[in-house]
């Protein structure tokens, strides 16, 4: 049975085969900001949060970017990843007017298997086929720590769980 999200309450199905605690990521490539494709080999040796949202272009998802951004920024060895469909070019955008640098925001322009391989696609719905909200923490070796699909797409994730699992 695929897992469900909903928009202002209308339910949204989600593949369902999000990685479990202790499973490695699924391997992926995707874009980055200078247009050049970047696997999770990239990031091997940090310890990863992976951020899916729809749109850097909503309330939920720009203030869930900028509050990983600074939280992140006080961790060591620790990378966030926001992963979304948005072109390379509008989250540069946002970065730069935010003034933020601390995230790596990756495009699933040439990449969108990974949204059905990691269990974040949307298959219903007018968004169907763009990310649900989901907040991933792994390892350095990409073993899975914490998994949270948000259940309703106009609230952000549970930034302190995550965190949680980064302290201990």
């Amino acid at each position: 049975m695929p897992n469900a999200t909903a928009l202002l309450d209308d339910p949204i199905l989600v593949e369902d085969n999000l990685p479990s605690i202790g499973q490695i990521l699924p391997f992926f490539q995707l874009v980055n900001a200078a247009l050049e494709d970047v696997s999770l080999d990239a990031f091997s040796g940090q310890r990863k949060i992976l951020h899916f949202f729809p749109g850097i272009d909503t309330p939920t998802s720009a203030n869930s970017v900028r509050i990983l951004d600074s939280m992140v920024a006080t961790l060591t060895n620790t990378v966030v990843l926001h992963i979304s469909a948005d072109l390379p070019f509008t989250t540069a955008r946002f970065c730069a007017t935010e003034n933020l640098s601390t995230g790596i925001h990756l495009s699933t322009l040439r990449g969108r298997d990974m949204l059905k391989n990691y269990g974040v696609l949307m298959m219903t719905s007018k968004l169907a086929g763009l990310p649900a909200r989901v907040l991933m923490v792994a390892d350095e070796d990409n073993r899975v720590l914490h998994v949270e699909l948000v259940k309703e797409l106009a609230n952000e994730p549970d930034y302190e769980a995550a965190m949680a699992v980064l302290q201990a």
